[in-house]
């Protein structure tokens, strides 16, 4: 009696590949449960510097006359409204050295302010302020969290928008 060699070697190969492929099962379920941790935390620390950019935006600043060669803590309110001149030296901070306002500000994350009124600076109407070459058109990240509060600007109320992002 002859034996079959060729079944013999088909159950060896079945044997490796189920090993194969729980291997890969477990490695995703692993991966899967890390990268959750992950993007938890960055989501923590994005909503937590995104607050502390936001509280000093809203705030008077320091000194309460500052200006971009004395700033110790960016601030567009005076009076618990918005303060036009204010809102200027933080646009012309932001565009003439933008990584200054994030050391300011004490955050590696990159960040954009807008408002639901549009914003006057001298002549000129601006969308935002923020990294330059960003608008909301272009603004994409897979990391990106949006604030919202509400301040007076021009004697009317507005929402006030700080994205934040890695």
């Amino acid at each position: 009696m002859k034996t079959n060699k060729r079944g013999q070697a088909w159950g060896i190969d079945l044997i490796i590949a189920f090993i194969i492929f729980l291997m890969g099962i477990l490695i995703f379920f692993v991966y899967s449960v890390n990268y959750s941790e992950e993007s938890k935390e960055n989501l923590y620390s994005l909503s937590h510097d995104g607050d502390i950019i936001f509280n000093s935006i809203l705030s008077e600043g320091y000194p309460m006359d500052w200006n971009s060669t004395n700033v110790i803590r960016i601030g567009i309110l005076t009076n618990g409204r918005i303060n036009e001149t204010k809102l200027e030296r933080f646009y012309n901070f932001s565009v003439n050295n933008y990584a200054k306002t994030k050391n300011k500000f004490n955050t590696p994350y990159d960040y954009y302010f807008n408002m639901s009124s549009k914003i006057m600076i001298s002549t000129s109407v601006i969308e935002g302020i923020g990294k330059p070459g960003i608008n909301l058109n272009n603004l994409n990240s897979s990391n990106l969290i949006k604030i919202t509060k509400f301040t007076i600007y021009k004697e009317k109320p507005v929402t006030a928008y700080l994205y934040v992002w890695s």
